[in-house]
């Protein structure tokens, strides 16, 4: 089963950190949490978004670091930034 992200929301005074993302809002317009989101993509669902530049389909893959809370990123692909930062807020 997948999921299509539209938005996210960032924790409070954060922009650019992917780890930093708490809630994204689905096609359908139900809000997860990241750790809703973590459970499914680990289980697993596939998660992704439709870039702004070309409209090409990318994949969210979940980043599990020692020590800190896992969180969500945009599965590498041909940039730099992570693209799952450039969809709308919330």
């Amino acid at each position: 089963m997948s999921f299509r992200i539209t938005h996210i929301r960032m924790a409070e005074g954060y922009t650019a950190l992917p780890e930093k993302i708490t809630h994204v809002r689905l096609q359908d317009g139900k809000v997860e949490t990241v750790e809703e989101v973590v459970k499914w993509i680990d289980h697993p669902f596939e998660y992704y978004y439709f870039t702004e530049s070309d409209g090409s389909k990318a994949i969210v893959e979940t980043v599990h670091p020692t020590g800190r809370d896992p969180y969500i990123r945009t599965a590498k692909n041909d940039s730099i930034l992570d693209n799952l930062l450039s969809l709308p807020k919330f």
